[in-house]
């Protein structure tokens, strides 16, 4: 059979009475054409009780390339979602909405027509203050509105404004809130139009509990007929939508256009009707009298009984009608007849069994108390004609055997509606409890992958598919999705993988798995639950009409479904959080390696490996980088961050499997090696990490160089806990700094003494800077050539309240080590600016200068500048009367950077002098680009002049340089009258030594200088 063509409907449900109804016309005629149904809802998962004026944000052409064309219920897509859809071919038409900008054939149940029925109703029953209760922002409120009003104005009456209440909703709480309003305005009306009939069950409700009498008080007539009305006290008068029409007449369109007809962009209207019951001041067809008249119909024989029946219950007779043929009715309509003739004729009867099958045929076709009160009717009709036929409705005996037959009969109809309802009840609970099994399942997700679809095996559904969105660079990518998984009941499997364009979910044999025949359509709701986006869901199962709208189990389904996936999502945090958080507790999150509780953990383990097996030896070597500070604070913390790095990759290629590489902290590492048999296996090592990490380090585009200090601390017997382990390689580290860069020293018990010593000095330096215990010495600096002192260098000195004098090599690495020596610096250049000026008439004037030393954090620090300036300030000196002493080593970190700042400070008029010349890793290339005044030559070429010949080369060689670019050069460390003939001979212009004088107190250089101007 050639497949006909699928329908698409956008809907925001598809349950309930008005959204059931309106699937309810439709499927027929798509099963008729052998077409399939593509229902898309377009709210977000989980959505019920909602009223929305305008349509829902949804965007995405899901199974665009199966829909042929489609339907839309109400507002649920936007114009520019539906203009696409025409544009790529797919016709539109609209049901119970008319957007201005969009052409399309449209739908809608005649609004007019019935309220027109309804209001003339009240009008006939006497009613002049008629007032209206609804939700007018909706277009189908605001047409019943109209169609009241004119109704109104046709009988002559003026509609007042003051007579319209607006429900705010359409739910019964906006019933509740317009029965308030008309309580408050004194209940000025006698009767009621409403808008819908979940606002007049709510008005209904609240005058009723307000102690009015309806419907003498008030009458009342809704919009609908939802079920449950008719079982109101008062039993609720309302106008019928015919959906089925209204589905149907929209299929008929559609297909129009399908087949290239062109059918008018314009309203198709089908009549609604008014179903009349007690609210509006009737009997209502709840009694069995006949409506407005005491006089029964005349149902003469059994053609016309069944007629007449199948006319009231809206059947399709003779034709077959849901299962049920045109022969059962007829027999069951022939067995009342028969019995209803055996009463009268005093015959005998049928059992009770017998008519109950009899009636069954009948029996399922009443699906409501309506239905059975007027089947019950029609009966007593029936009887009272063949009474009337046989002239015996004088017989009192005759009319008691009559009035027992149609009790009886009754009395089984009363039971099938019983077991009607009962099996109702019962699939209601099944349902129930498959919503439970369903909602257990997919709520428990941690223990069942919820993406599955496993869960659906305890349903009816026959197929489904799961789609969510890719994430691609962290962002989900929602013009395709992963299919993850296809369920087909039929095939008792499942199938999983590969990606689709939106437009092509869900795969084909899904949609292919709709058999309309058997009342299935293809179901794809949006997982989406707040902000919680995740993809969609395609099921293949029935219509769910007798759920209210957003109660549908697909759609709580796919809410749950999202949950779960969320629920999912947030435990996969969770449990990489988890992980993350067990990570950050053993390893390092820069390098990568073990922490330092990890580290001791592995010595733990190590240190009980040897105890149990003395040939497992282990030791440990502390890492602390030389220079690591003055790369943090010239290049950034940036740069820092990756010499660290590259640092850690060091270590571990140069390391054993077997070996622990771990970072402390800062610029500290540490090495665990165990399983080695000589003893001089962990200074090898050390040698060997020190010529690795010495090697050049490319960093923000400079080449920088560091060292390592390294503690070794071997494993002993005597080691108790990890924590001894590492103080004695503190200790030995600490010990091996002492001795100059790029050194390295084995534990030994005397290293106590030094860590103790340093730890003592720390806190009596912080206590030496508040109370005024350091001091500064100063020693001359003579110009060779006439003798003249032309400056002095500054040199700190502490005066320690126990220890006596302390020279800086005794403190000064310990200032370095706790970041004391930015305070010792600036206290320093404040001092020897202030004593400059009490100098600066006594000795010589502007031309005598202090020099000043600068240590590497001093110098990196980014206000050094700043400093100067304010201690120039401060002292009032000029800036000419200054020198800064700085070593090559410190600026030739980042050669860029330093030029910078020694031509800032070379523009203020500070004289520049480069410290311990030919000791340190320069370039002459970087140097000729630098701002400087002098060379200062170190005491270590000073000091063999005399004796050695090559450093008597390099001093001349220094010297010469330094003419050739126009600076001072300064001999320093001159002690010998010999050694100051050969700084002469070489051609230095300054000389300082204690030759002259050593370092001495300020009182002391001011004597010394008295004695040289008297001679």
């Amino acid at each position: 059979m050639t497949q006909g063509p699928a329908i698409g409907v956008l809907s925001p449900w598809f349950g309930g009475t008005y959204f059931g109804g309106l699937l309810g016309g439709i499927m027929p005629r798509v099963a008729a054409v052998n077409g399939r149904l593509v229902a898309i809802q377009t709210l977000d998962a989980g959505t019920y009780s909602t009223d929305y004026a305008e349509p829902p944000p949804f965007h995405h052409r899901v199974a665009w390339e199966h829909v042929h064309g489609f339907i839309v219920f109400l507002n649920a897509a936007n114009t520019r979602y539906l203009q696409a859809a025409k544009d790529q071919g797919r016709p539109v038409v609209i049901i119970s909405d008319d957007p201005a900008d969009l052409r399309c054939p449209t739908v809608f149940p005649d609004n007019h027509s019935g309220v027109r029925a309804a209001t003339a109703h009240l009008l006939e029953h006497g009613h002049r203050r008629i007032a209206f209760a609804g939700h007018v922002i909706q277009q189908d409120i605001r047409e019943r509105h109209e169609a009241y009003a004119e109704t109104l104005l046709a009988y002559g009456i003026t509609p007042d404004p003051s007579l319209l209440f607006d429900t705010g909703d359409m739910q019964e709480s906006g019933g509740e809130l317009a029965a308030r309003a008309m309580l408050a305005a004194g209940l000025p009306s006698t009767a009621v139009v409403v808008g819908n009939d979940p606002n007049a069950i709510g008005l209904m409700r609240t005058l009723t509990e307000a102690g009015c009498d309806l419907p003498t008080d008030q009458a009342v007539i809704g919009f609908d007929d939802l079920p449950g009305t008719a079982y109101l006290t008062p039993s609720l008068t309302t106008v019928r939508q015919p959906l089925g029409e209204v589905g149907a007449l929209a299929v008929d369109l559609l297909s129009r256009l399908l087949d290239g007809e062109a059918v008018p962009a314009e309203r198709h209207r089908v009549p609604t009707t008014l179903v009349v019951r007690e609210s509006c001041g009737c009997p209502g067809p709840l009694s069995l009298t006949t409506i407005n008249s005491d006089a029964p119909r005349t149902v003469r024989d059994t053609e016309e009984l069944l007629a007449t029946i199948c006319a009231e219950l809206e059947l399709a007779a003779p034709e077959v009608h849901q299962g049920v043929r045109s022969a059962e009715l007829a027999f069951s309509a022939k067995s009342i007849t028969v019995a209803l003739r055996d009463a009268v004729a005093g015959s005998r009867t049928m059992s009770g069994l017998e008519l109950r099958r009899a009636l069954l045929p009948i029996s399922d076709r009443v699906d409501s108390y309506e239905s059975v009160v007027t089947v019950m009717r029609l009966i007593r009709d029936h009887g009272r004609s063949l009474q009337v036929a046989t002239g015996t409705t004088e017989d009192t005996v005759v009319t008691r055997r009559v009035e027992d037959a149609i009790y009886q009969i009754f009395v089984q109809l009363a039971q099938a509606q019983s077991s009607l309802q009962a099996a109702y009840a019962k699939s209601t609970m099944s349902a129930l409890g498959t919503q439970y099994l369903v909602s257990m399942q997919l709520l428990r997700s941690q223990e069942r992958d919820p993406r599955s679809l496993d869960w659906l095996r305890t349903t009816d559904i026959r197929g489904g598919c799961l789609g969510l969105w890719p994430v691609r660079s962290g962002r989900a990518d929602q013009s395709c999705l992963d299919v993850i998984t296809t369920f087909d009941r039929a095939a008792d499997g499942h199938v999983t993988g590969g990606s689709t364009a939106v437009e092509l979910f869900p795969p084909a044999d899904v949609t292919a798995m709709a058999d309309i025949a058997a009342g299935d359509m293809l179901y794809i709701a949006h997982l989406k639950v707040g902000s919680a986006d995740w993809g969609m869901l395609a099921l293949v199962g029935p219509i769910e009409a007798t759920l209210a709208e957003g109660r549908e189990t697909m759609n709580q389904w796919a809410a749950l479904l999202s949950v779960a996936l969320e629920h999912d999502a947030v435990l996969n945090t969770m449990r990489e959080q988890e992980e993350y958080l067990r990570r950050a507790a053993l390893y390092d999150e820069l390098t990568g390696l073990p922490n330092r509780a990890h580290f001791r953990d592995r010595l733990t383990v190590a240190m009980a490996r040897a105890a149990r097996r003395p040939a497992n030896c282990y030791a440990v070597l502390l890492l602390d980088l030389d220079g690591f500070k003055l790369v943090n604070d010239s290049l950034g913390h940036e740069a820092g961050d990756l010499l660290l790095q590259e640092v850690a990759r060091r270590l571990v290629v140069n390391l054993r499997p077997t070996d622990t590489a771990a970072r402390l902290g800062g610029d500290e590492f540490a090495v665990l090696i165990e399983d080695f048999e000589n003893p001089q296996a962990p200074p090898a090592l050390a040698e060997r990490l020190q010529e690795m990490l010495s090697a050049p380090y490319h960093l923000a585009g400079t080449d920088v160089m560091v060292s390592a200090s390294i503690g070794i601390a071997p494993g002993a017997d005597g080691y108790a806990d990890t924590q001894a382990v590492m103080r004695d390689a503190d200790a030995a580290m600490y010990y091996a700094k002492s001795r100059g860069k790029r050194a390295h020293a084995v534990f030994a018990p005397s290293m106590h003494e030094s860590a103790v010593n340093r730890l003592q000095i720390q806190g009596d330096l912080r206590h030496a800077l508040d109370n005024d215990e350091l001091r500064l010495y100063y020693q001359p600096i003579v110009e060779l050539s006439t003798g003249r002192v032309s400056g002095a260098e500054a040199l700190i000195r502490w005066q320690h309240p126990t220890r006596g004098l302390l020279a800086p090599g005794e403190f000064l690495s310990v200032a370095e080590e706790s970041h004391l020596s930015l305070r010792l610096g600036n206290w320093v250049m404040q001092e020897a600016c202030r004593q400059a000026r009490e100098w600066r008439g006594e000795v010589g004037g502007r031309s005598f200068r202090m020099s000043v030393n600068v240590s590497n954090r001093q110098f990196w620090h980014s206000r050094l500048i700043d400093d100067v300036r304010r201690c120039l300030d401060a002292g009032a000196v000029d800036p000419g009367g200054l020198v800064l002493e700085i070593t090559e080593g410190v600026i030739m970190y980042d050669v860029k950077l330093a030029a910078e700042m020694l031509t800032t400070l070379s523009g203020m008029g500070i004289q520049i002098h480069i410290d311990d010349f030919g000791t340190g890793y320069s370039s002459l290339q970087a140097l000729q680009d630098l701002s400087f005044d002098a060379l200062k030559i170190d005491r270590s070429f000073i000091s063999q002049l005399t004796t050695s010949p090559r450093s008597k080369e390099l001093v001349r060689t220094i010297v010469t340089m330094g003419r050739n670019l126009n600076l001072d050069i300064v001999a320093e460390g001159i002690e010998e009258p010999a050694e100051l003939e050969a700084v002469r001979d070489l051609g230095c212009t300054h000389g300082q030594g204690y030759l002259y004088s050593r370092p001495v107190p300020a009182d002391a250089f001011t004597a010394y200088l008295e004695a040289r101007r008297s001679r």
